[in-house]
């Protein structure tokens, strides 16, 4: 393999990397400020439910947390996992004045690992934060139905 065609495997590898970086993050700053609107609105409107409405909003609303945390632990260990890995081929690096044929590999295979196991996290969070969403739309459509009527 040539040197200018192995210069645009890494950098599209960098590239690849860095877009699923910012698209993860962009939807964790989503999710968070829609936790934060599904839990005042559920606060807000508490007394207004049924039991068994605010008690499957929560519950809905606590997994969909849940799972989310777990998957940002996670990713925090990946993360920090190849950031050590990174430095320690660095200084290996240094101290050969070449980098290793290894180095950066075992970091890749990890992010391509964990991109395809992203949504398994990913969509079963959103899911449950809407369907706690959606219940508590139907609770309130359902009053104002019966504001309207009365």
């Amino acid at each position: 393999m040539n040197d200018e065609f192995r210069d645009f495997i890494e950098k599209n590898k960098e590239l690849i990397a860095s877009s699923f970086e910012k698209a993860r993050n962009y939807s964790n700053i989503i999710m968070m400020g829609g936790y934060v609107g599904l839990f005042a609105i559920w606060n807000f409107t508490k007394a207004d439910l049924l039991k068994w409405q605010s008690m499957i909003v929560g519950l809905l609303s606590i997994t969909s947390v849940f799972i989310f945390v777990i998957f940002e632990l996670c990713s925090l260990w990946v993360h920090s996992s190849q950031t050590f890995s990174l430095v320690n081929g660095l200084k290996k690096a240094e101290k050969l004045g070449t980098f290793p044929k290894e180095y950066g590999q075992r970091e890749f295979k990890q992010a391509q690992i964990f991109a395809r196991i992203w949504p398994f996290f990913f969509f079963p969070a959103v899911l449950t934060a809407v369907a706690a969403g959606l219940i508590l739309m139907f609770a309130f459509v359902m009053q104002l139905l019966l504001e309207f009527r009365a």
